[in-house]
């Protein structure tokens, strides 16, 4: 990559300009109890594995609890990863807290805890009892070979008897359409989230896959990123409004005040994407990129992979760049 002289100063100038500020709100805080995962999915954007490094400790987990007290609008904690349920102990500890504060609870998993419906019903009760308000289980051909017998699918089964409000999280391939796994009924509600070509996936899935210009990516396809209502906050305290990039650390400034103070005009990488998407993160870096991308996030992550030591505050951590 090739930078011109000034670049950072000049653009730091030239938006603080020409453009608006947007005040970010907030009503869902996930808490990445981990990086390390159960399993190593080829789309995994954030780079979970068995031996992915990075877990949060109950101290933290206290104080990010007892600092979003003082976010207005804030309606739910998600506890995820990674795997959630790597972290077993850890995870009950920081769901009875977020209650003991009056916070709604979810949970993000792939189930692989669930060896049968009786084991995934143990492991779930206690959560149950605690009142947790969601679970959210991915179960689909990214996450396993065989989603109709899958963990996860016995996950789903026990979230049902136990009557925990379960969304079952699909990401489909063009090649396969939804499953059609038994036992699940109307109370469950079926999410399917686009592929994004980020993280491992922009290594592992890209190849013979149609692709355009970079100069057709002119608007970040997740919408307003200033203007996001949810924002990941993992162990090593970066709080982040989309994974990789970063706002603040909370070990180094309270976390309500990271959010509700923060002025996109000062973050040079998110109000380029503001301005115009990953094109515009290009043109007002002066980078030379790649002739073609898969998609808008794949154009974006890799740019951002190649800029992450010249903005290492802005563009981490670097786990989620496989770094």
């Amino acid at each position: 990559m090739n930078f011109s002289a000034g670049t950072a100063d000049k653009f730091k100038n030239f938006v603080g300009v020409n453009l608006i500020y947007k005040k970010m709100k907030l009503s869902n805080l996930h808490i990445l109890l981990t990086y390390t995962c159960s399993l190593r999915c080829k789309h995994c954007y954030v780079f979970s594995g068995p031996r992915a490094a990075g877990k949060i400790s109950l101290s933290q987990i206290s104080r990010i609890l007892n600092e979003s007290r003082n976010l207005t609008n804030l309606g739910l904690i998600y506890f995820g990863g990674g795997e959630p349920f790597t972290q077993y102990p850890l995870l009950l500890k920081a769901v009875n807290y977020a209650r003991q504060r009056g916070f709604k609870v979810g949970v993000e998993t792939n189930g692989y805890f669930a060896r049968s419906v009786d084991t995934g019903i143990r492991y779930l009760r206690p959560l149950a009892d605690m009142g947790i308000s969601e679970i959210c289980i991915s179960n689909d051909f990214l996450h396993y070979k065989d989603p109709g017998s899958s963990p996860a699918k016995r996950a789903l089964e026990a979230a049902q008897k136990l009557n925990i409000a379960t969304k079952w999280v699909y990401i489909s391939q063009p090649e396969m359409g939804i499953l059609d796994i038994e036992n699940t009924n109307s109370a469950v509600e079926v999410l399917e989230p686009r592929l994004m070509f980020t993280g491992r996936a922009a290594e592992t899935m890209r190849e013979d896959l149609p692709s355009s210009s970079w100069n057709s990516f002119n608007r970040c396809p997740i919408g307003d990123l200033d203007q996001s209502d949810q924002y990941y906050i993992d162990a090593y305290g970066y709080v982040q409004v989309c994974p990789g990039i970063a706002i603040g650390n909370a070990w180094e400034r309270p976390l309500h005040y990271l959010i509700e103070e923060f002025d996109s005009r000062r973050h040079v990488i998110l109000q380029s994407l503001l301005d115009g998407g990953p094109s515009k993160l290009i043109q007002n870096l002066a980078i030379q990129p790649d002739r073609e991308y898969v998609d808008a996030c794949h154009c974006c992550y890799s740019i951002r992979r190649e800029l992450i030591d010249q903005y290492p505050d802005q563009l981490a951590p670097r786990q989620v760049y496989g770094l």
